[in-house]
């Protein structure tokens, strides 16, 4: 699963003005579409899970790009009447915020989820918002509040809780451990990603950012079509069951629930929308019960809301949030770009809204 794409969020609106001059059946729509994106990106786990009962990760994660690679090109095209603009000096910070929320990440959640259970895979990409607190410490200099180190130490607990009795497999082995290593460099990519991106989400229009980085990021795995002449056999041979599992990893976790998650920051506000990411193992473990028999024990629940628990702690408190507090932070370098990150409609004034 792809982790979140990164929060455009200088400038929002408050909740309760941003609900005043929302009609009620947008934000209804607004909220639908943001607990399918849950939906989604909890069963992608298991879609990729069954899956490599069949292909290997890396032939997992080709089908996955080629399909959602060759959509996005689509919308691409068509949300920039062409060929989109992109200016000379954005283009190093493209490329490798694609290569790590494209190969990086998704190769990584492959491998990983091979070693371990899916709903496991799930509970350790939900820390994804503690690692981005770390990254943006480290990157931006934003105070890690007592607060927050107690949420990344909740977490961590939780963590070692899924790792030792997540399920009858679980144990304290090279196997497991690596498994849970693998799985974690996606959420750190991702961490990365979510950081570093807001200079560019503040230029261009969310749709065609994240179509521009699933095209470029899939550019170094595709060839691998190619080089391993078993992947379009494979492919030509799926069943029912694998081609719904390709459609649901691809065009769902990827395509659709991307332009969801921007379309709601364009109504709501990044703290409101967050609370969906936690929602995201419950459907994780849920799907694999219900499509690939995967026990739910005890410890694994425990141990998720664990995670959970330091999650919410890192992002709440009357300290303000990661998304509360944005003219706080110093972007060493990113500052002048990240003044013109704000949610579409922000610079309008009360008038203008109520008008």
């Amino acid at each position: 699963m792809p982790d979140p794409p990164a929060a455009v969020e200088d400038g929002g609106p408050a909740p309760a003005e941003t609900a005043a001059w929302i009609p009620r059946r947008e934000l209804l729509l607004t909220h639908v579409s943001l607990l399918l994106v849950a939906v989604s990106w909890g069963s992608n786990f298991v879609s990729i899970k069954y899956l490599l009962r069949s292909l290997d990760p890396l032939q997992v994660t080709v089908v996955r790009l080629a399909f959602a690679s060759a959509l996005f090109g689509v919308i691409v095209l068509w949300l920039a009447h062409g060929l989109p603009q992109v200016e000379r000096r954005d283009w190093p910070l493209l490329i490798l915020l694609a290569l790590l929320g494209i190969p990086v990440n998704t190769i990584a959640i492959a491998f990983g989820t091979r070693l371990i259970p899916a709903a496991v895979a799930s509970l350790i990409v939900t820390g994804n918002p503690v690692i981005t607190a770390v990254v943006s410490r480290l990157l931006t200099g934003e105070p890690l509040t007592r607060r927050k180190l107690a949420g990344v130490a909740i977490a961590f607990l939780g963590l070692l809780v899924v790792l030792l009795y997540g399920g009858p497999e679980a144990r304290f082995s090279v196997g497991n451990a690596l498994g849970v290593a693998i799985t974690l460099i996606g959420p750190l990519a991702w961490a990365f990603y979510t950081v570093l991106s807001k200079p560019l989400l503040a230029r261009y229009p969310p749709g065609q950012f994240a179509g521009l980085v699933t095209i470029l990021g899939s550019l170094p795995v595709l060839p691998l079509v190619a080089l391993d002449r078993e992947i379009v056999p494979a492919v030509l041979r799926f069943t029912p069951a694998q081609w719904l599992a390709t459609l649901m990893m691809s065009a769902f976790a990827l395509v659709v629930s991307f332009t969801f998650w921007y379309r709601g920051l364009r109504y709501l506000t990044p703290t409101q929308i967050s609370v969906y990411i936690y929602l995201v193992p419950v459907f994780g473990v849920l799907g694999s019960w219900l499509f690939l028999g995967e026990r739910i024990t005890l410890y694994l629940v425990l141990g998720g809301l664990t995670i959970l628990a330091g999650v919410i702690v890192t992002n709440t408190g009357r300290t303000g949030t990661l998304d509360e507090r944005p003219r706080r932070r110093r972007w060493l370098g990113l500052r002048s770009g990240l003044r013109g990150a704000q949610s579409p409609g922000d610079g309008a004034s009360k008038e203008e809204r109520d008008g």
